[in-house]
């Protein structure tokens, strides 16, 4: 298999596992009457680490409004807060809430997962090799992408 197709395939099957657990998380909270779009919205603010309404906004490529709606509705069922940011006591940081902790859950931490099952398979050198290779796909490939735009 060429390193394309093995790189397509860990990304399939790492979707795979992340989609599968949001929907067992949904399923079992059926109550709480969180859709699969709100629980989106709630990973990609989890994700962003915080951001404006406006980061989220052009984040997910949506209006202002339209963010601003849904980060209301997610405040009203108690997944998240709008705390003032500390760099700048005028902006507003979404901020995930007690509520979406116990929703979301630490148990499902991919990476400990992976790195365990990798661990078991693999000789001590051979789990650095792939340390460093991990190291570059964070530094080259995925960093560029998250910088935030300059501020005029």
């Amino acid at each position: 298999m060429r390193t394309k197709n093995k790189i397509d395939t860990i990304y399939k099957n790492f979707k795979l596992m992340v989609y599968q657990n949001i929907f067992k998380k949904l399923k079992e909270r059926e109550g709480e009457e969180l859709s699969s779009s709100e629980f989106f919205c709630l990973e990609c603010i989890y994700l962003l680490d915080n951001p404006t309404i406006t980061e989220f906004a052009n984040f997910l490529d949506i209006s202002s409004p339209n963010a601003t709606y849904k980060v209301k509705q997610l405040i009203k069922k108690g997944f998240i807060k709008k705390e003032k940011s500390n760099h700048d006591r005028r902006e507003f940081r979404i901020v995930p809430t007690e509520k979406f902790y116990e929703f979301y859950g630490q148990k499902a931490n991919y990476g400990e997962v992976i790195l365990d099952n990798l661990e078991k398979s693999l000789e001590k050198d051979e789990v650095k090799k792939i340390d460093k290779v991990l190291d570059v796909l964070i530094d080259k490939v995925f960093k560029p992408r998250r910088k935030k735009k300059a501020r005029a």
